[in-house]
C-alpha cells in the first residue's frame, strides 16, 4: 500500500512540475526578464568586443615588430652585400695596379683605397637610413 500511495505522489508531484512549466508569466514578469536578457546580452558583446579590440592591438603589435626586424636584417643584409662588393672591387683594383711601377702603382693603390673607403661608407650610409633599429 505504501508503494501505491508513493507511486502516486510522484506521478502528482511530475505532473504538477510539467505543469508548471508552461504556465505563462505575467506581462510586468515577461518586461523584467526580456529587459534583464537584453542587459546580458549587450555586457557579453561588449565584453566580446573589447576582448576582440585587445587581441587585434597585440596581433597589431606583432606584426609591427616583425616588420621592424625585418627591416633591420634587410638593412644589416643589404649593408654586406655592399661590403662585399666593395671588397671584390678593392682586390680587382689592387691587382690592376700591379702591372705599374713606382708613383703611379702607389696612386693607383691610393685610388683603390679611396674607393674601398668611399664604398663601405656609402654602405654604412645606406644600413643606417634603411635601419629601423640603430
Amino acid at each position: 500500500m505504501h508503494c501505491r500511495i508513493r507511486i502516486l505522489l510522484a506521478a502528482f508531484c511530475s505532473v504538477w512540475v510539467l505543469s508548471a512549466c508552461h504556465r505563462a508569466e505575467s506581462p510586468a514578469q515577461v518586461d523584467k526578464d526580456v529587459t534583464a536578457a537584453r542587459e546580458s546580452a549587450a555586457k557579453d558583446t561588449q565584453k566580446a568586443e573589447q576582448t576582440a579590440q585587445e587581441k587585434l592591438a597585440s596581433a597589431r603589435s606583432e606584426v609591427q615588430s616583425a616588420q621592424r626586424d625585418a627591416a633591420h636584417v634587410s638593412a644589416q643584409q643589404a649593408q654586406n652585400v655592399a661590403d662585399a662588393d666593395a671588397d671584390g672591387a678593392r682586390k680587382v683594383a689592387l691587382a690592376k695596379c700591379e702591372s705599374l711601377r713606382g708613383d703611379a702603382q702607389k696612386s693607383c693603390r691610393d685610388k683603390a683605397d679611396a674607393d674601398y673607403q668611399l664604398a663601405k661608407a656609402h654602405a654604412e650610409q645606406l644600413r643606417a637610413t634603411a635601419d629601423p633599429k640603430p
